[in-house]
């Protein structure tokens, strides 16, 4: 994998911790935290309605990860993968003027989630996993697949394949993210399973009276951006 002059492994400059040279004011270290104020854009002001900032925020903070991952010198599949999220964000956050942006945007994901599938697979075996743990955490991704296939198989109705072909595209990114051992690759994988697995409970079985929805929308994007943030670094620090 090709290294970045720029990358280090987490540097302290000017009583802050930041895991690229050259400070806050550094190219990389600036894109990074400018993805993570519009993230926490979103988080507090744009899910509450439609919005140019909605649109905005939710597609250029992970947009600013791909930039990133090209700025870092990462690998053509870590941008691939980035990019295509960042439309399928787009499509979902105006899926209200089109009921077919919805599906356009799982489209995109799952693209997105080969790409990464692809990447994880050409870094399996990099870090040295205990084999109790990755069983246990192997059990854990396999045990939220059949779950979700289980629960959705008919609550989504017409859309029944494509969410299945998605939840197995989740199920083989975890299982590849396990495979490579790299510790923030399996957080950022089991934090992304984590979020698609509220955001289709969310969409396919939840209704206005549940008790918990009020928290999903949040719930999900702090996980997504996690999840993204953590492969991103994942991949770049490794």
């Amino acid at each position: 994998m090709p290294r970045s002059p720029r990358r280090t492994c987490w540097s302290c400059e000017g009583g802050r911790t930041l895991p690229f040279e050259g400070g806050v004011s550094g190219t990389a270290n600036g894109t990074l935290l400018f993805a993570v104020l519009l993230a926490a854009a979103y988080l507090f002001y744009g899910q509450r309605r439609q919005s140019i900032l909605k649109v905005v925020a939710k597609t250029g903070s992970i947009g600013l990860l791909a930039l990133l991952a090209g700025i870092g010198n990462g690998p053509w599949l870590l941008t691939l993968a980035l990019v295509l999220c960042a439309a399928g964000d787009f499509f979902l956050a105006v899926e209200d003027r089109n009921a077919r942006f919805f599906t356009v945007g799982l489209g995109a994901f799952l693209l997105g989630h080969l790409a990464y599938v692809a990447l994880f697979a050409a870094l399996a075996g990099t870090t040295a996993i205990s084999t109790p743990v990755a069983a246990v955490i192997g059990v854990g991704i396999a045990f939220v697949a059949i779950t979700m296939a289980t629960r959705l198989w008919s609550a989504a109705g017409p859309l029944r394949i494509p969410v299945m072909v998605y939840i197995t595209a989740i199920f083989a990114m975890g299982l590849t993210a396990l495979a490579t051992g790299i510790p923030l690759l399996i957080a950022g994988a089991a934090s992304f399973i984590a979020s698609d697995a509220v955001l289709a409970a969310d969409r396919f079985l939840m209704n206005s009276q549940t008790p918990l929805r009020q928290f999903a929308g949040p719930f999900v994007w702090i996980t997504y951006f996690a999840a993204q943030v953590l492969i991103t670094l994942g991949i770049l620090l490794a």
